[in-house]
């Protein structure tokens, strides 16, 4: 029987439908597959190539090269490249042949995804991979908010150009709003997905994510750090974060156990914002220290310092349109915001933990003592894998860091 366009429309709206019903009724039917923990073995990193910066920080390909470096020899590398500048896509791709090989990087084992629109911070729309009990591979596509539609749609491309199969939502998620220890726990954050899905229940974002990815008990969380908050805060200094992404604060290290950021106190005086940040953390600890997995296991906590504390100031007017959008009710030509530091925003590759490091000459020791104390805790918390440091500043320009700008694709 041959089908019009109409009617497979048609069909598309009662499929979409069904979903609907299905979370309203809380109804979550298996489909047997289930979302991998980023902990276990990785067949591919996917990492983003933009070859400029944001609010005026450097190109973000340059802490990208520095990442590939120290993972290569672990994992294979997938790098997610589109047409830029001046350079077609064949032009592109030699590009950062070239600049790899300046690098000394073994391109034997990077491998190319070309996508018509770049795309940075990728892990949020980027392919979320699921997998069954045989090893075969899915994805899933949930929606996701952005202006232009061709950024939703970076899933589905990979799924196309993979040949995976694809498990659709009509929920917004983000990849880094959410983490799961692979075993059918995960954790949320409330501040980001009813934000995020203002018309649904928890109990229906639960159901949801338990019919496309396999989960079986959800732990909510309540807030990030405050100065992870989109908007000009109460300092006058603006948050470009994510409002809550849990990639920026609390970790997944293996089945039952946790990072979760410290703010010390220290960086609490004379400073309300961090002070906010400090009481969100302390009660996202007692909610987590009182939850247990699935299995009814205890969940172990470690605790990693947040970042320094780090702002720039700019002008406005030298700003692009695109980014000038990031910034209302400015009243003057000076726009300060809030660097989105900290160390939770790595990379696990196979045997390597990626993460970063803000110490510079010139800058104060103590922020050289911190970036010392995180990767010993990092060391601590993966004990048969090498914890490496590299500069991310470029990335967090952009309200993101290391994790924000990957995809994890799981061994097959």
């Amino acid at each position: 029987m041959v089908i019009s366009p109409n009617m497979k429309s048609i069909y598309h709206l009662l499929s979409i439908l069904i979903i609907w019903l299905n979370i309203s009724c809380n109804v979550a039917p298996k489909n047997n597959y289930v979302v991998p923990a980023e902990f276990e073995e990785q067949e591919y990193i996917w990492l983003s190539w933009i070859e400029t910066g944001f609010l005026q920080g450097d190109p973000f390909y340059k802490t990208i090269v520095d990442a590939i470096k120290e993972i290569h020899t672990f994992v294979k590398v997938k790098i997610f490249y589109s047409e830029q500048l001046d350079y077609d896509k064949l032009q592109m791709k030699q590009r950062i042949v070239d600049v790899l090989l300046i690098n000394k990087i073994d391109t034997s084992k990077i491998e190319w995804f070309y996508n018509e629109k770049k795309f940075g911070a990728i892990q949020d729309p980027g392919p979320i991979f699921i997998r069954k009990e045989d090893g075969l591979l899915a994805v899933a596509d949930f929606r996701y908010a952005h202006p232009d539609e061709r950024s939703e749609k970076i899933d589905v491309n990979a799924a196309d150009q993979l040949n995976l199969p694809i498990i659709s939502s009509p929920m917004y998620s983000e990849g880094g709003a959410w983490q799961t220890n692979g075993k059918g726990t995960m954790l949320l954050v409330e501040s980001v997905e009813l934000d995020r899905n203002k018309t649904m229940s928890k109990e229906q974002i639960e159901a949801e994510y338990k019919r496309v990815l396999g989960i079986k008990k959800i732990i909510w969380l309540k807030n990030g750090a405050k100065e992870e908050e989109w908007g000009l805060l109460a300092n006058g200094v603006y948050g470009i974060g994510t409002g809550g992404h849990i990639d920026e604060f609390c970790r997944f290290v293996d089945p039952n156990t946790v990072l979760l950021t410290e703010i010390y106190a220290a960086d609490t005086i004379g400073n309300e914002i961090s002070k906010e940040s400090f009481r969100r953390m302390e009660h996202n600890f007692q909610i987590l220290n009182q939850s247990t997995t699935v299995d009814g296991k205890p969940i172990k906590i470690i605790r990693l310092p947040a970042g320094p504390i780090m702002t720039r100031k700019i002008q406005f007017s030298a700003l692009t349109k695109e980014e000038q959008s990031w910034f209302d009710g400015v009243s003057s030509d000076s726009v300060e915001f809030f660097l989105t530091t900290g160390y939770m925003n790595f990379i696990i590759a196979n045997n390597v933990i990626v993460t970063a490091k803000f110490w510079k000459e010139g800058l104060p020791e103590s922020i050289k003592i911190r970036d010392l104390e995180a990767k010993l805790i990092l060391e601590k918390a993966f004990p048969n894998r090498k914890v490496v440091q590299i500069d991310c500043l470029p990335l967090h320009h952009d309200g993101a860091g290391l994790h924000c700008h990957s995809r994890n694709q799981p061994k097959a």
